[in-house]
C-alpha cells in the first residue's frame, strides 16, 4: 500500500487526540493500528521498530512513531509524525496549566487533587512492575543493580542520571570479563563511557556560571531526554531530583500535579514538561522544556535509523542497556516513593493509593479511569469531612 507523508501525519496527529493509556498503550494502538487495519508495516517491521527503541533513550512510544515514520518516508515524514503525536497533548496541558495555575486554590480543585494524588502513586509502582517484566532477564546483575540503585538513591539521594550511567557501566563489565573479552575490546568501551562522562561533567561545571532561568530549564529537560532509558516515569523522576530537589523551581506538590495533568491527558506521559515549564516561565518556559525533552529522542533516532543494522546486535551496546534498563526501573519506584510523602498523608489517601493499585494490577481499567475515580473520592471525603 502507497503511503504519503500527511497520511503519516494525520494519523499520529489522531493518535496524538486519542492515545489515552500511556506508553505501552500507544504502541499497542500504533501495532493494532498499522500493522493489522491499515497494513501500513508488517509484523517484523513493528517488532524491529519496538526493539529499536530499546537502544536509544528518551520516550518508548515517541521512538517507535519516529522510527516507522523514517523508514517509511524519510525526514519530513518523522519530523511531522514526532509532532502530530506530540503537539495535541502539549496543547491540553497548556491549557490546565493556565488553569491550574489560576484557580489552583478553588475547594474543589484542591479536592479532587487530594484524591488523584495517590492514585498516580499507584499508576507509577504499576507502571515499574510492568516494565520489568520486559526489562528483567534471568541474569543475576540486574537484579543486584536494581537493589543497589534504589538503597543507594534512598540513602545518598545520588541523581538518577549518575545511577543509570553507572549501572550501564557495570554491567558494560560485568558482560565482558563473564565471555572473557579482550583486554583491548574493553578498554575501547570504556574509553568512549570515560570520554562521555567528561564531556557531560564540562557542561555540568559551565552550568554553574549560567543565571538564565530558561536556560537553566533547557539543561535540564534536555539532559533528562538525552540520558534516561525506559519509560517516561524514568525521565518524570529524574526531572522530579532537578525541578524540585536541586534547583527548587517548584514544589513537590505542583510536580505530583503535574504528573497527574501528564496521565489524564492523551500522548506521551513526560508531556509534563509542558506544565513544569509554564508554572516556572509562563509559555515560553512551556516550549522550551517540551521541545527540550523529545529533541533528544529525534536526533538519536535520526543518528541510530543510518546503522541500525550494524549496531542493533552489538553485545557492548546490550549490555550496557540491560544494567541501564535495570536502573531506571529502580528509579521509577524511587520516584513513586518519594512523591508519596506528598500524597499519602492521612488514612483516606492511603486506601485510595491501596484501592487503585488493586484495580490497576487486577482489572483491565484504564488508569485515567482510575484517576477521575480518585478526584471524585476526594470531593466526596472533602465535602464529608467539612
Amino acid at each position: 500500500m502507497q503511503i504519503t507523508t500527511s497520511a503519516i501525519f494525520r494519523y499520529f496527529l489522531y493518535l496524538g487526540i486519542a492515545g489515552f493509556g500511556g506508553p505501552l498503550a500507544i504502541i499497542e494502538y500504533i501495532r493494532r493500528d498499522l500493522v493489522f487495519d491499515k497494513k501500513w508495516m508488517t509484523l517484523e517491521e513493528f517488532k524491529d521498530y519496538f526493539g529499536y527503541s530499546q537502544i536509544a533513550p528518551g520516550p518508548l512510544a515517541f521512538q517507535v512513531a519516529l522510527y516507522f515514520a523514517y523508514h517509511k518516508k524519510g525526514l519530513k515524514a518523522a519530523i511531522l509524525a514526532g509532532i502530530g503525536l506530540v503537539f495535541p497533548s502539549f496543547l491540553i496541558v497548556l491549557v490546565f496549566s493556565i488553569f491550574y495555575k489560576s484557580y489552583s486554590d478553588i475547594n474543589w480543585i484542591v479536592w479532587a487533587l487530594y484524591g488523584i494524588s495517590p492514585v498516580v502513586i499507584s499508576i507509577i509502582f504499576q507502571s515499574g512492575f510492568n516494565l520489568s517484566r520486559s526489562v528483567f532477564t534471568k541474569e543475576p546483575i540486574q537484579y543486584v543493580l536494581f537493589a543497589s540503585v534504589i538503597i543507594v538513591s534512598y540513602f545518598f539521594k545520588v541523581h538518577i542520571i549518575y545511577m543509570i550511567l553507572s549501572s550501564a557501566l557495570i554491567s558494560l563489565v560485568y558482560h565482558i570479563v563473564k565471555r572473557k573479552s579482550e583486554t583491548k575490546a574493553m578498554s575501547v568501551n570504556l574509553f568512549i563511557l570515560g570520554l562521555i562522562g567528561q564531556v557531560y561533567g564540562s557542561v555540568l561545571l559551565l552550568l554553574e556560571f549560567v543565571n538564565s532561568k530558561l536556560i537553566q530549564m533547557a539543561y535540564i529537560f534536555l539532559k533528562a531526554g538525552m540520558l534516561t532509558y525506559g519509560s517516561g516515569f524514568v525521565i518524570v523522576g529524574v526531572l522530579r531530583q532537578d525541578v524540585v530537589e536541586n534547583f527548587h523551581l517548584i514544589t513537590a506538590k505542583e510536580f505530583l500535579d503535574g504528573v497527574a495533568f501528564g496521565q489524564i491527558t492523551p500522548g506521551p506521559v513526560v508531556i509534563t514538561s509542558t506544565f513544569i515549564g509554564y508554572l516556572v516561565s509562563g509559555f515560553t518556559g512551556s516550549v522550551i522544556t517540551t521541545v527540550s525533552v523529545f529533541l533528544p529522542t529525534f536526533i538519536f533516532v535520526l543518528i541510530i535509523s543510518k546503522f541500525i543494522n550494524k549496531i542493533k546486535d552489538n553485545f557492548y551496546l546490550k549490555s550496557a542497556i540491560k544494567g541501564a534498563n535495570a536502573a531506571s526501573i529502580a528509579a521509577i519506584m524511587v520516584t513513586g516513593y518519594f512523591l508519596s510523602a506528598e500524597a499519602l498523608i492521612d488514612y483516606f489517601t492511603f486506601g485510595f493509593f491501596a484501592a487503585a493499585l488493586g484495580i490497576l494490577f487486577f482489572t483491565k481499567l484504564k488508569p485515567y479511569y482510575v484517576i477521575i475515580a480518585g478526584a471524585t473520592a476526594g470531593v466526596i471525603v472533602k465535602l464529608f469531612l467539612n
